[in-house]
């Protein structure tokens, strides 16, 4: 469910987060609950109600029926379990038709069900994905709120995986609040705990690209060939590098291994 044709969605790509899968454990800890009291006590820019209500009137007829279908069988459902199986079902069809707010909203209810980090992160990227879609601003600010409810939450239950903290930086770099360096100043403080996350590698070249500091990039870039040369998103990074920045350099060394779609 994430795009991958978007440069700024490099990094999340990697990570192999399959939107439409979970699995997991019940559970529920001291951080979680202090995220989800976030969660009520942050006015919502924009409710789930108001969210479903527009968008449905803009649904074809087949569309309607299709969805329509999906709410019964919700409704029938039995069981918890049932009940998230149609819940993935429900976010994988607004998901397909860019209504990417919403299929983040149901991704949410079957992490509230599921409690597992996977199913926390699937949601948190989800919204990830919906703060760069071309939505009005409210609706960009509902995903970037929920985008870090879910990732606090995947951090409680694994706080020893620099994936949920990297997206929650992402959350303050993609749509800054009063301080504009908040996002960057994590992402830093993040690689000085793990110097070696391909993915964090990543993210930080590709903002030095977006900046013009390609010297920076380069040394980066750099640093991580070194220790996988065959990576295609660092050598896709490098030959735009030399050949945008203006670095000496071949670019034929890496287009090899870039792999475009």
């Amino acid at each position: 469910m994430i795009r991958r044709d978007h440069p700024g969605l490099l990094a999340i790509a990697l990570f192999g987060l399959l939107i439409i899968s979970y699995f997991g454990l019940k559970i529920v800890s001291k951080e979680m609950s202090t995220a989800n009291e976030f969660k009520t006590k942050k006015l919502e820019v924009t409710g789930l109600d108001n969210l479903l209500s527009k968008a449905i009137k803009e649904l074809s007829p087949e569309q309607n029926a299709e969805l329509e279908i999906l709410n019964h069988l919700l409704v029938d459902s039995k069981t918890e379990t049932s009940k998230a199986e149609i819940l993935k079902k429900i976010s994988g069809f607004w998901y397909k038709i860019d209504k990417i707010h919403l299929a983040g909203a149901y991704a949410n209810q079957v992490a509230e069900i599921e409690k597992t980090e996977e199913a926390w992160s699937i949601a948190g990227t989800t919204f990830l994905s919906g703060m760069e879609a071309n939505f009005e601003e409210k609706d960009r600010l509902y995903c970037k709120q929920q985008a870090r409810v879910a990732f606090e939450n995947a951090i409680s239950l694994a706080p020893e995986n620099p994936q949920h903290r990297l997206n929650l930086a992402l959350c303050a770099v993609k749509m800054p609040d009063e301080n504009p360096m908040q996002g960057i100043l994590a992402l830093l403080d993040l690689e000085k705990t793990y110097p070696d996350y391909v993915p964090l590698q990543l993210v930080l070249s590709q903002l030095a690209i977006q900046t013009g500091q390609w010297e920076k990039a380069y040394k980066r870039l750099t640093g991580l060939l070194a220790k996988q040369k065959e990576l295609p998103e660092a050598n896709c990074l490098m030959e735009q590098v030399i050949l945008q920045g203006g670095i000496q350099d071949d670019p034929a060394k890496y287009s090899t291994y870039c792999k475009k779609n």
